[in-house]
């Protein structure tokens, strides 16, 4: 797995150990672990599943789906592993055996290398760009300046067989692909290493709303009908209420939970001096944790050898074919553009299909009227890869995104943006995607001043404050976790390319 070199949430880099000796510190600089933990999503069904509370697919597909984790701070950290085997590069080319160097390795000649890491050692068997051609490791490593020097000759019986010396040319990649020892009173070992692992560390952000009623309105609640608003009873059962008090209070829940999801979409990362002298903090988004991953800009028509071909890039050689799934989250016209291209290559079937051609109207067989239509929303592509497609509905509000089409004027170039995102687990079982608390940090309720919740007046004994009215509060912390981004990725057209 590549990170790029200053993402924003990369705190160190370990980058892996080989030889045969490993001790406790790169043991513990390689594999420290945390355990998170769960906690309620019942806030996050409500305001995820009900029309008029909708358009926060994050909270959807993750708080409501049971993928929160609470943490005790702000700051958190993980580690992930990158490739199980390293790379040695050659850092120097050094003279061959023979006069002219340009044949190394012929007639079973030794030569020497010089590679960055000193990992291997005899009987060791390494391979270069070229699988034709395997070097047996002879004597070495032995340090010199900046790299180490190994004795190596060609793993032929040919006397004619050279190394080509590309092969041989600084920053060229080797390998280890076996050991090769007697086959009786054998003595020697071959060298292990291990991947290198990444810490990255990252932070949520916290968020707050309040309105204050006064005391007339509240008076009058009762005389007011507000649009129905979901809670759960006793029994766990969804109920509606219509007081315009209720739907005040669920829509300040809601524009909480609106907060926090447009945040996880757009936040960046950054720290700052609140007015009390206290730290404000805000956690980076999907979208600027996915420029770690596999991002790619377009300009004009995506077809569907375009989209095999990005998806094999982002699971080629490191996720099993049984778990190359991503939901697609995109705008109207993405999904439009998702279609068109599936349309495109799947054409010669589409008229034959009668799922695409369909009678309407009473029996059946007997009416004359046909529709005509279908939409494709799932892509079952080659080696495992499968898409499941998402309309977000923020992709196509003008207020989330303002960049509007220079051709479709009334559309905001969101619409037609991708976002492929691997909500799915890894090999211990963790979720890929997970929506992060801070513990003990989700607040609601009211503060009473001169009148009570109900418009009544206190007739003595303490009051809060002396407004005559009540204000309500709402407040909460959230961030959006992606553990590998490695596993996810975004289409976005931009006009400019």
């Amino acid at each position: 797995m590549n990170f790029i070199n200053n993402s924003v949430i990369q705190t160190k880099k370990y980058e892996g150990f080989g030889g045969k000796f490993f001790d406790s510190d790169m043991l513990a600089a390689a594999y420290d672990t945390g355990k998170p933990h769960i906690f309620d999503q019942v806030m996050g069904q409500l305001f995820s599943s009900t029309d008029q509370f909708g358009g926060k697919p994050l909270l959807g597909m993750t708080m409501a789906k049971g993928k929160q984790v609470e943490i005790d701070n702000e700051i958190y950290r993980w580690k992930l592993t990158g490739s199980l085997e390293k790379a040695l590069r050659i850092v120097e080319v050094l003279d061959s055996n023979d006069a002219s160097g340009a044949t190394p390795g012929i007639n079973q000649q030794t030569f020497r290398i010089k590679l960055d890491e000193g990992w291997y050692t005899y009987p060791d068997v390494i391979e270069g760009e070229h699988d034709d051609y395997k070097l047996e490791v002879l004597e070495g490593p032995i340090q010199d300046g900046t790299g180490y020097i190994y004795t190596v000759k060609l793993q032929t019986d040919s006397y004619t067989k050279f190394l080509p010396p590309y092969l041989l040319e600084v920053g060229r990649e080797f390998t280890k692909v076996w050991t090769s020892v007697a086959t009786e009173f054998n003595q020697d070992y071959g060298t292990m290493q291990f991947g290198s692992t990444f810490e990255l560390e990252c932070q949520i952000g916290a968020f707050a709303n309040e309105f204050t009623v006064t005391d007339k309105a509240l008076r009058e609640d009762n005389r007011m009908i507000g649009m129905p608003v979901p809670f759960r009873d006793e029994t766990g059962k969804i109920v509606y209420k219509d007081k315009w008090m209720m739907a005040a209070q669920a829509k300040l829940e809601d524009q909480l939970y609106k907060d926090m999801e447009y945040q996880m979409w757009k936040g960046e990362k950054t720290t700052s001096a609140g007015p009390q002298g206290y730290m404000k903090k805000t956690g980076p988004g999907l979208r600027q944790q996915l420029r770690d991953g596999h991002t790619h800009y377009y300009n004009g028509a995506l077809t569907e050898s375009m989209l095999q071909d990005y998806l094999d890039g982002i699971f080629f050689g490191r996720v099993s074919q049984g778990k190359r799934k991503v939901t697609a989250m995109t705008g109207s016209m993405g999904a439009i553009a998702f279609h068109n291209l599936l349309a495109a290559s799947a054409s010669s079937f589409l008229t034959v299909d009668t799922n695409y051609i369909t009678k309407i109207g009473g029996d059946s067989s007997l009416t004359r009227h046909l529709s005509y239509g279908a939409q494709f929303t799932h892509y079952q592509g080659l080696n495992g890869i499968e898409v499941d497609l998402i309309i977000n509905p923020l992709y196509d509000d003008t207020h989330f995104c303002k960049r509007m089409h220079p051709v479709y004027t009334n559309k905001p170039i969101d619409s037609w943006r991708m976002t492929f995102l691997d909500f799915g687990q890894d090999d211990m079982g963790n979720d890929n995607i997970t929506m992060l608390t801070q513990k003990d940090t989700r607040n609601w309720g009211y503060i009473e001043g001169t009148i009570d919740i109900k418009g009544k007046p206190k007739k003595g004994g303490a009051v809060t404050n002396k407004i005559a009215g009540c204000e309500f509060f709402s407040s909460g912390t959230a961030g959006i976790w992606v553990k590998d981004v490695s596993r996810c990725g975004e289409l976005i057209l931009d006009t400019e390319v």
